[in-house]
């Protein structure tokens, strides 16, 4: 019996040693950033304790017993101090990286974190989405489908190219974005899509991505909410 015990001790060790060793040797969790070869600064800052899990096509995913209040808190620290634009993306001109996600998700007895970036600085006027989209569209470009049918479209692109441009659009921290209506065009250099959602009560941002990346544009919309919902 004795010699039971001591073997089963000795596994309890030799499993605790190998899961400090995996604990120690992972990407983030003895760290306070999440750094990759593309980020000319220190990273990211992250809390300890913030195992790394994978990177996908949505971001690199982490996973921590930390609060998820706490979470939030080192979140708003580090995306409050970095530029912000069109409601949703963050230059970090330090690590010339554009955070697109930065999400904590409560689960039942542990959070996971999604943080996801480009090497691309969205809040820079590259990026800003000339009016010629309309012409691209009402000339060059087929409907191909989307959440409106093609009538609705004509419709929308006809409201737009009569709207006032905002040529400086601020951010609304307080403004929850209600609505997307995604829409997937064609040209001779293949498809790209048009997303149009609302970007405050009278304003509708319109992103327009395609092989190059994504590009941005707001314009002066009244009740813009109910404009696109009765689109549908």
């Amino acid at each position: 019996m004795k010699l039971i015990l001591n073997i089963i001790t000795i596994g309890l060790v030799f499993l605790f040693m190998a899961g400090a060793f995996l604990l120690l040797i992972n990407k983030t969790f003895i760290y306070e950033t999440y750094k990759e070869d593309v980020m000319t600064g220190e990273g990211i800052p992250i809390s300890r304790f913030m195992y790394y899990q994978e990177t996908n096509n949505s971001g690199s995913i982490f996973i921590t017993p930390l609060s998820a209040n706490y979470l939030n808190t080192y979140r708003s620290n580090y995306l409050n101090d970095l530029e912000q634009c069109y409601g949703e993306y963050y230059w970090d001109e330090d690590n010339t990286i554009t955070i697109t996600k930065y999400q904590v998700i409560d689960n039942s007895y542990y959070r996971s974190v999604n943080i996801a970036f480009v090497e691309d600085n969205y809040c820079s006027d590259e990026y800003i989405l000339s009016d010629m989209w309309v012409y691209e569209y009402n000339n060059v470009s087929d409907y191909v489908d989307g959440d409106i049918s093609q009538v609705a479209m004509n419709a929308l692109i006809n409201t737009v190219y009569s709207a006032v441009r905002v040529s400086d659009p601020v951010i609304d921290d307080s403004y929850e974005k209600q609505i997307n209506l995604v829409i997937t065009c064609s040209n001779l250099d293949g498809e790209y899509t048009l997303t149009f959602s609302d970007f405050s009560d009278s304003e509708l941002l319109i992103v327009k991505e395609d092989s190059k990346g994504r590009q941005f544009a707001v314009y002066e919309i009244a009740d813009v909410v109910n404009y696109l919902k009765n689109l549908g």
